[in-house]
């Protein structure tokens, strides 16, 4: 005769069996292969909305009472600004070989060269301190 139905649940919550250790690892892998899609996607849209900087090098030529700013080389920078602590600001063309001249009398202490990368990404690339003048 068979086994009573309360028999059959024992012997079935007591089984030893259990999923083929071949499947177990193949659910595993490709667990672990969506866990790293999901990380790289996200992971790679972070990093991919970081904006660099802008940059540039720009040469100071001092001479007597203006300094000559020249252009060398601009990365990531829409545009180049000269700013003086007197309230001198204008425009400097992004070309390498770009230059400008600066008249000490339009600053007080400083020049600076500013690299703007729009909308509002701004980065002091080039400061020069005018010399005192005063003949006192």
């Amino acid at each position: 005769m068979g086994k009573s139905p309360s028999e059959k649940l024992k012997s079935l919550l007591s089984a030893d069996r259990g999923v083929s250790p071949v499947i177990a690892v193949a659910l595993l892998i490709l667990i672990a292969i969506g866990f790293a899609v999901a990380i790289q996607g996200v992971g790679g849209d972070i990093v991919d909305g970081v904006q660099q900087p802008p940059e540039a090098n720009i040469d100071g030529n001092p001479q007597e009472g203006e300094i000559i700013l020249t252009v060398e080389s601009v990365d990531n920078a829409d545009e180049l600004e000269v700013r003086t602590d007197d309230g001198l600001d204008e425009s400097l063309d992004t070309e390498s070989g770009a230059t400008t001249t600066v008249d000490f009398e339009d600053a007080d202490n400083q020049i600076t060269v500013v690299a703007i990368n729009l909308p509002d990404d701004e980065r002091v690339v080039y400061t020069y301190e005018v010399p005192d003048t005063d003949d006192e």
